[in-house]
């Protein structure tokens, strides 16, 4: 298959994650230019995202080809499944852990080979703790305490 056939589910998915995006990003009032709110960032990330991605639904579909054979469903299910469940687990276990295991699911769909779970592993760690030390340590983002870890105290 080729891989422009494979661009439209994805433009589709991200279309919808663009549009839920807007939605929450108006319900946090985006403010104006000169006085943007909390929801004006990813008001405009998602209005971005919603750009391109009609510009590949468009493309694609001026295109005769057909675009629903040899899609590995398989693994954009595990993609849409672990990204619902981080937001569900994101509360009880952090945001460092969830995100490592997040991270080490999507790796691991994506890397091969013979160091194949050394790299995942690497990777989806490196990922975390950048992720963490951008929004928490330098940005100071607070981030909602961990259930599961209030229990040990």
């Amino acid at each position: 298959m080729k891989r422009p056939e494979k661009d439209i589910i994805g433009a589709l998915f991200w279309l919808a994650v663009g549009v839920g995006y807007a939605v929450g990003a108006l319900r946090l009032n985006p403010g104006t230019l000169r006085n943007p709110g909390p929801g004006f960032l990813p008001l405009v990330m998602a209005l971005l995202l919603i750009c391109f991605s009609l510009f590949l639904v468009v493309r694609e579909l001026f295109k005769p080809e057909s675009f629903l054979r040899g899609i590995r469903w398989k693994n954009q299910l595990l993609i849409v499944a672990s990204v619902a469940l981080y937001g569900f687990v994101l509360d009880l276990i952090g945001f460092l852990f969830s995100t490592f295991i997040l991270m080490f699911v999507l790796f691991g769909l994506r890397f091969s080979g013979k160091k194949k779970w050394l790299t995942v592993f690497l990777f989806a760690a490196a990922t975390a703790l950048a992720g963490w030390l951008v929004f928490s340590v330098v940005l100071k983002v607070p981030f909602p305490r961990a259930r599961f870890m209030a229990l040990w105290r």
